[in-house]
């Protein structure tokens, strides 16, 4: 027998009948893509000639206000270099405003160490002798009034500074030695910090007395029942005496700390350590040194 192939049926063509579609708008696209290209690709070529017509403007300007003013250019001068040659001058400018500052500070530090090292050898000098070398009878207060330790609270007022603005240096189990500027027996503080504190705001004149013209600058502060010294009054809590020393950088010390056997034989109602609080007030930055005994210290 013989097959008969099934015949094939062709799909209907879609859209049959409409019109081709226009290449136009697909050469429009791609025209457009090629030219977004071609400046991506040239757009730092775009940018350093627009800088360039920026900076000879800029350079033209320049020129035309210094041929106005009679300013100077520099021949040959090469605009990209003009930023690193600020930059320079700029870091030479500040080095040289560090050297100088560097160098006012150590010549102000120089100073104020040699003011200080001056400060220190004025009221570490006596010229009076020591106050208790007799029992106090030969003290003379014209002396002390004109000693170098007054002297330089004088001019330290004068130029306007302050007995408040003193710092206290405060020694516990210890007794300085001194001139009372204001007498101690019933002038009662609280604590040694207190009686450094009225010695800060105590100024010549105020007290009358042998010794109203010379300021105070060293206390005693009783903190005890009774304190012991070798002296006919009696000391009780919260006396505080204030007082003149000569060369209160290095004051006079009747005792301190434990008192030694031989001391302890000569005064046998004394007790094993002094009771005493003292101090020494002096200007900053000037320190007090361990100073030197008194004579009661032998008494």
């Amino acid at each position: 027998y013989v097959d008969v192939a099934e015949p094939i049926t062709m799909p209907p063509k879609e859209h049959e009948g409409e019109r081709p579609r226009s290449l136009v708008p697909y050469f429009v696209v791609a025209c457009m893509a090629l030219g977004c290209g071609f400046l991506t690709f040239n757009f730092s070529h775009i940018m350093k000639v627009a800088h360039v017509h920026v900076s000879l403007s800029h350079h033209h300007k320049t020129t035309a206000f210094c041929a106005f003013t009679g300013c100077k250019i520099l021949p040959n001068e090469d605009l990209q270099d003009i930023p690193k040659a600020t930059a320079e001058i700029e870091t030479d400018t500040s080095r040289e405003l560090i050297a100088v500052s560097k160098q006012t500070a150590k010549e102000e530090k120089s100073g104020v160490s040699k003011e200080l090292a001056e400060t220190t050898r004025i009221l570490s000098t006596r010229v009076c002798g020591q106050p208790a070398i007799d029992g106090y009878a030969h003290v003379v207060p014209k002396c002390l009034e004109d000693s170098p330790t007054n002297k330089w609270f004088k001019e330290y007022y004068a130029k306007g500074g302050k007995q408040a603005d003193l710092v206290a240096h405060i020694e516990p189990a210890s007794d300085y030695d001194g001139l009372a500027v204001v007498w101690g027996i019933n002038n009662k503080k609280k604590t040694a910090e207190e009686c450094a504190e009225h010695c800060k705001r105590h100024m010549p004149d105020q007290v009358p007395g042998p010794f109203s013209q010379l300021p105070c600058n060293a206390f005693a502060f009783c903190p005890d029942e009774v304190c012991f010294e070798p002296d006919a009054h009696h000391h009780t809590k919260g006396d505080c005496w204030l007082k003149f020393t000569e060369g209160p950088v290095a004051p006079e010390v009747n005792m301190r700390g434990d008192l030694p056997p031989d001391y302890r034989a000569r005064h046998p109602q004394s007790p094993n350590r002094v009771q005493w609080i003292s101090g020494v007030l002096l200007p900053p930055g000037v320190k007090p040194t361990n100073g030197t005994w008194s004579p009661r210290w032998k008494w």
